[in-house]
């Protein structure tokens, strides 16, 4: 579960390191953001040759929380990390590939962009 003001890493390759979730905005729960719930992120640190500059608002996809995800079947998928990926005004990915696994839940999205790209779905 993420909520306004948690630190997620970028599992793109837009150049950017560590972002700060700002406003949720497509949630699931009314208090926290669940996988696939659209973010208003800030960029709080970037590599240096990259072309996203710091403290611009950016929207985001959640890919990745670190909360127990239970399917249906009863199995249960934890991962290591919160993770989104920075999306372009027409909610396309920015980066071009994306790093790590993916929960499967992202296809939901209805963006097949964001599904080619991914390389691992859980």
């Amino acid at each position: 579960m993420i909520f306004v003001g948690s630190i997620l890493q970028v599992c793109d390759n837009s150049g950017v390191k560590r972002v700060k979730c700002i406003k949720i905005l497509k949630k699931k729960n009314r208090s926290a953001g669940s996988i696939g719930s659209i973010l208003i992120v800030v960029i709080k640190a970037t590599r240096t040759s990259s072309k996203i500059k710091k403290k611009t608002l950016y929207k985001s996809i959640l890919v990745r929380h670190r909360q127990n995800i239970v399917y249906e079947n009863g199995n249960s998928i934890k991962f290591f990390n919160n993770a989104v990926i920075l999306l372009n005004k027409k909610l396309n990915p920015i980066g071009t590939r994306i790093f790590g696994p993916v929960s499967n839940r992202i296809r939901k999205f209805n963006n097949t962009r964001l599904t080619l790209l991914c390389s691992k779905i859980i």
